[in-house]
């Protein structure tokens, strides 16, 4: 549990590592700086997952592209995301994924449970796949 604490300051302090350095950004990404981290059941390990995203080369994000372009297209209302076409199962593993800091300089502050990884996956594409 302590080392999972740990890793969320240290994601927390680079939060603010990052939006210091925004400022020279492209004005598309200006103020962008946000803490993701899912946290899955224990059917899936009760793994707690976070990484940084800024939408600047660098970043931590495995695949900060993709995600910068699913909020440039869908917004930062994890509810409103629509989910694609793959197929998932009803099984119940559920995954809380949260969402905070600052997207092109607005506040954000984010909390969403979907039922399992697959369905995670399908509403927010690769915001969350990391």
């Amino acid at each position: 549990m302590s080392g999972r604490i740990f890793a969320f300051v240290a994601l927390f302090v680079s939060l603010f590592a990052f939006a210091g350095t925004a400022q020279a950004a492209p004005p598309a990404h200006r103020g962008t700086a946000l803490v993701l981290s899912a946290q899955y059941s224990e059917f899936d390990g009760g793994a707690f997952k976070a990484t940084v995203l800024t939408c600047e080369r660098g970043d931590q994000h495995p695949r900060r592209a993709l995600a910068c372009a699913t909020l440039a297209s869908a917004g930062t209302d994890l509810q409103a995301m629509q989910a694609d076409e793959r197929a998932c199962t009803f099984h119940y593993a559920p995954v809380e994924v949260a969402m905070f800091g600052f997207w092109r300089g607005e506040p954000v502050d984010e909390v969403h449970t979907y039922p399992n990884s697959c369905v995670m996956l399908a509403h927010t594409g690769a915001l969350f796949d990391f």
